[in-house]
């Protein structure tokens, strides 16, 4: 592996075209936002404007501009960490005439998840309001419900998208695990689907825990970078059906804005990864295993161990990709990959080990004669 070989690469498999961009771009936008505008019209509770997120909005997407994510902020006012607390949750069920409500005992948060509950003057402004009548109810006494979130939401884009204008070319994906409800949109004028992810996030901006172990006394990113980061803080996104799951999406895109000011490779180094992991370590069957949100936090390890713009210099490339290739391929054979802003979160967690061996495996034939692959 050398530095001309990646070169190459880059230039004809990872680069997007310019004009193509530009134009799919163009497209997404309006929509996006008249989705949203219709949402708001019908629950004030969605705001308008998104954040955007994703590998095209922090200038990590490869080949071609197909994929769009954003942010949607849910309005759940002021937000803080709360002292720990069971949970009860409520499930009607009726039996002839006779209508029962049983209560039962969640199980506290895993890692890196939590419950998250709203004022009781927010839930009453709510009411009187008329949004927590029937299906548009998001909570369940105070708590704000992630799954009740997704579901109010989806509904709402599913209206939107089935206006007149926009029925023919857009299809949409039903609730799922995803935390996203993900539009997929023909254009006139371009060969293949976009896809557009909207994800509901309750905009927290809460503090850093100590058990974050974030920031670390570490030379990257710089003392200034960290304290914009503390100042964004933590947000959620409705992900699992009860629990919120911690977001540092926000985080993530600041720590990436300017990551190559002094002309190095660390973004480069990034989309080749992602292409070597689309064409090579995971084909058909094993797409899910190792995501593009992996290789992601390979970076910012990568970063934090190699901290000196002059270690992602152009002409040290083939090194860090190199670097960076191991340092995955240790993550999968120990089976924990940290989350680079919670390292009590292991993002390897819950997937399949037997596909993540096979990856592990196709990694390490790359790297031994990675000429046979490029």
């Amino acid at each position: 592996m050398d530095n001309r070989t990646l070169n190459r690469y880059f230039d004809e498999n990872v680069k997007m075209k310019r004009e193509e961009t530009k134009k799919n771009v163009e497209k997404v936008l309006p929509l996006v936002e008249e989705i949203l505008r219709y949402v708001h019209s019908r629950d004030k509770r969605f705001l308008i404007q998104p954040l955007k997120v994703g590998s095209y909005n922090t200038h990590l997407k490869v080949e071609k501009a197909d994929e769009f994510d954003y942010n949607v902020i849910v309005d759940v006012g002021k937000m803080a960490w709360g002292p720990a607390k069971p949970r009860y949750y409520g499930f009607i069920s009726t039996k002839d005439t006779v209508i029962e409500t049983k209560r039962y005992a969640l199980p506290s948060p895993p890692v890196g998840q939590v419950f998250m509950a709203i004022g009781s003057l927010q839930k009453q402004q709510w009411r009187d309001a008329g949004l927590e009548d029937r299906m548009a109810s998001m909570t369940f006494d105070t708590d704000i419900v992630p799954i009740k979130v997704k579901r109010r939401f989806k509904s709402l884009v599913d209206e939107a998208v089935n206006q007149p204008k926009n029925r023919n070319p857009i299809t949409i994906n039903r609730v799922s695990s995803s935390p996203a409800t993900t539009l997929s949109v023909k254009f006139p004028n371009i060969s293949y689907p976009i896809s557009i992810d909207l994800c509901p996030m309750v905009e927290c901006n809460l503090e850093f825990r100590p058990e974050f172990n974030w920031p670390r006394q570490s030379q990257w990113p710089s003392q200034q970078k960290k304290s914009d980061i503390k100042n964004i803080g933590v947000n959620a996104i409705a992900k699992e059906p009860f629990y919120w799951m911690l977001s540092f999406a926000a985080c993530e895109k600041e720590l990436l804005e300017g990551i190559d000011i002094g002309g190095t490779c660390r973004r480069k180094s990034q989309r080749i990864m992602k292409r070597l992991k689309n064409d090579v370590w995971c084909p058909p069957g094993l797409q899910k295993g190792l995501t593009s949100y992996h290789l992601k936090n390979v970076l910012f390890w990568e970063c934090e161990d190699h901290p000196y713009d002059m270690e992602w210099q152009q002409e040290h490339l083939a090194t860090r990709v190199k670097s960076m290739t191991y340092r995955l391929l240790g993550y999968l054979q120990r089976g924990n990959l940290p989350l680079y802003f919670h390292t009590g979160v292991n993002l390897l967690s819950g997937k399949d080990e037997g596909a993540l061996q096979k990856v592990a495996k196709n990694i390490k034939s790359f790297l031994d004669k990675p000429e046979n692959y490029m």
